[in-house]
């Protein structure tokens, strides 16, 4: 007598079809393999990936994060504080951590405010994952100087032998705090400002309308008690080349700079770029007036520094049609006679003297790309 046994079969396309939960769940699993797989291999050059699950209550994650560069992991988003007791705090993450994903979506390009954002978006289960820049290598040294592959025999045997110190490599620093980070020269930094809804105080130079067109507004003047000043940190001649978020481009006109970066908020986030020396483009003119009428330049003396800039150009006077001057442009000589370290009145002299045809010199400031 032969006994039949019914022998279980795969499942065919039709009948998980017909279970669509059974199906979305098996092509989830697949993907969340396919993304681990892609990210092992994305971030295999970075010291002791991992991946962190949390679970994300009603308090957060528990985690404040930085935009810095690390010297060797290079730019990105970092842990700067954990909160006591957090999520994140008992599921293993350290400050100093790198994000490097936030559910496997690369944070490596991303800005302060998209990482932020992602993070904010996040819910129930995250899986973070993270490195840790400093972290040392065991296979190269530990503590008592001697290679990680040596047996305890061959440690005991070399004991009484002089050991050569060997330098503990440096440490590498930790990204700047952007509330108090001071401005390097030539170097693009990201500060923050506690601007506390307060005016800023400046005057901004740039725009696809103006004649200093490029990817950044230029600080003309810094007023006396503004927030900029308070702060201390920004001078005339810094590059501005972003603003909580939002990037200066060379298509803005200066109006809508000048409203992407004066805004009255709580904190303002500024990457500022300060350029040493400062540069400039030279231009020189040569104007003609009718006898008894203005060149119609307005002679400004800046708060901080020397020398006079034009402040506003006479509508439809010689030097608004001739269109070769602007607002900004700093007064180097006038029909020869250096006043680039005049004062308001030595400048304003020189350039009434002057005849029905004169020559004026400015220097501008030039914006220096990325």
């Amino acid at each position: 007598m032969t006994v039949m046994s019914e022998v279980p079969t795969r499942r065919s396309d039709s009948e998980l079809l017909k279970k669509p939960t059974v199906l979305f769940r098996k092509i989830w699993r697949r993907t969340l393999s396919f993304k681990k797989r892609k990210s092992e291999d994305r971030f295999a050059g970075y010291k002791g990936v991992r991946d962190i699950t949390i679970k994300k209550g009603p308090a957060g994650l528990g985690i404040m994060i930085i935009e810095g560069r690390h010297q060797e992991a290079g730019r990105g988003i970092f842990v700067s504080d954990l909160q006591e007791g957090s999520a994140a705090e008992q599921a293993g993450m350290q400050i100093g951590d790198m994000i490097l994903a936030v559910n496997r979506d690369s944070l490596l390009s991303c800005s302060y405010d998209a990482a932020a954002a992602k993070l904010k978006q996040t819910e129930g289960v995250v899986i973070l994952t993270v490195c840790s820049p400093n972290m040392k290598d065991p296979d190269k040294e530990d503590p008592s100087g001697t290679s990680g592959n040596q047996t305890p025999d061959a440690l005991s045997a070399g004991a009484s032998r002089p050991q050569t110190p060997r330098p503990s490599p440096a440490k590498a620093e930790p990204p700047p705090d952007p509330a108090t980070a001071q401005i390097k020269p030539n170097q693009e930094m990201v500060i923050e400002i506690n601007s506390a809804n307060e005016n800023l105080g400046i005057i901004l130079l740039g725009g696809s309308d103006t004649l200093i067109n490029g990817a950044a507004a230029v600080i003309l003047d810094i007023y006396k008690n503004g927030a900029i000043d308070k702060d201390g940190r920004l001078k005339v001649g810094d590059q501005i080349r972003e603003c909580n978020g939002i990037a200066i481009t060379n298509k803005m006109a200066h109006e809508r700079i000048c409203l992407s970066i004066k805004v009255r908020a709580p904190k303002l986030k500024l990457t500022v770029f300060r350029p040493d020396p400062i540069q400039y483009d030279e231009v020189e003119v040569e104007l003609s007036r009718k006898s008894g009428r203005a060149l119609g330049l307005a002679c400004v003396a800046p708060i901080q520094g020397t020398g006079v800039y034009i402040g506003e150009l006479l509508p439809g006077s010689a030097a608004e049609v001739d269109g070769r001057l602007q607002k900004g442009d700093f007064l180097v000589s006038v029909d020869g006679k250096d006043v680039s370290s005049a004062d308001y009145l030595g400048a304003a002299t020189a350039l009434k003297l002057c005849g029905n045809k004169i020559k004026i010199k400015v220097k501008r400031f030039k914006i220096i790309s990325k």
